[in-house]
């Protein structure tokens, strides 16, 4: 079958992936961090910025070693992914970068990302070339924390690809231990057998889906957990090859372990905004 949302899905790949390049900036250096942050990298990565290029993931510790004690938030403006004729993906992405040094010193730049990512089979795409040009000076601004922000968006491009493509086992990384979902039919599911049986029932209604955001609203908790607001549009193709959509309105609390790749769900709340229904046209 010609999968009409593959653009859609990939981008949710492509977006998990570049929103974990910034957490390793963004909060305290560790090994695990670091480990975490060559794992989006191909080992024959191409980085190029004003500071030149690197290639190749090895040495990254001593390359990051610079920004030790600095203050660093990147706030994702706009990002546009494509699949390119060969295969690889593209990001175009603009940012805005705030930065405090251990001096006080403080700068601020927007900045525009070209970059170019290696699809793999039942997995997530690597970053193969990053190049990094500044765009503009903002001479004055407030630092605001972008951290709580990547790591939800990261968190939730690669929950929302799951659900596209139903995998019980990768979404093992995405549960809490005693993780509680309520469902918009009143179910709720507390158990991996049960999660595995909701995830098959899915398989078994829609052939393919797609989920588009809006009206993201994070909190930082700051005992380690983020409370996320959310809707959803839905838009799939059931097994009687009729168009489908709804929207939902999601409450999650997701725990946050630093050193793992992904935080992940503990409580999910699940509200229908407009119910799942049949339509002759998206």
């Amino acid at each position: 079958m010609n999968n009409i949302f593959e653009l859609e899905q990939l981008t949710h790949l492509v977006l998990a992936q570049y929103h974990r390049w910034y957490q390793v900036y963004e909060v305290p250096f560790t090994e695990e961090r670091i480990k975490n942050q060559k794992d989006i990298l191909s080992d024959d990565v191409e980085i190029s910025s004003q500071l030149g290029t690197t290639k190749g993931k090895e040495g990254l510790e001593d390359r990051l070693k610079v920004y030790t004690g600095w203050q660093n938030a990147h706030h994702v403006k706009h990002t546009e992914v494509q699949l390119l004729p060969d295969g690889q993906l593209s990001l175009e992405a603009d940012i805005l970068y705030q930065n405090i040094r251990p001096d006080n010193s403080k700068y601020s730049y927007t900045l525009h990302y070209s970059t170019e990512l290696q699809p793999r089979e039942n997995d997530l795409p690597l970053f193969t070339k990053l190049d990094l040009k500044p765009t503009g000076e903002v001479k004055e601004f407030i630092f605001e924390d972008a951290y709580p922000e990547n790591r939800v968006k990261s968190f939730m491009h690669y929950w929302l690809y799951l659900m596209e493509n139903p995998n019980s086992d990768k979404f093992r990384e995405l549960l809490a231990a005693d993780f509680a979902l309520q469902l918009s039919a009143g179910q709720n599911i507390t158990a991996l057998p049960e999660f595995d049986e909701w995830m098959k029932s899915i398989s078994s209604r829609i052939l393919t889906s797609s989920h588009s955001y809006n009206n993201l609203k994070i909190v930082d908790n700051e005992d380690n957990t983020f409370t996320v607001f959310v809707d959803f549009d839905w838009k799939g193709i059931n097994i009687n090859n009729e168009k489908m959509i709804a929207e939902t309105h999601h409450e999650w609390l997701l725990t946050n372990n630093m050193e793992e790749r992904f935080a992940r769900m503990k409580t999910m709340k699940v509200t229908i905004i407009k119910p799942f229904q049949v339509v002759t046209d998206f």
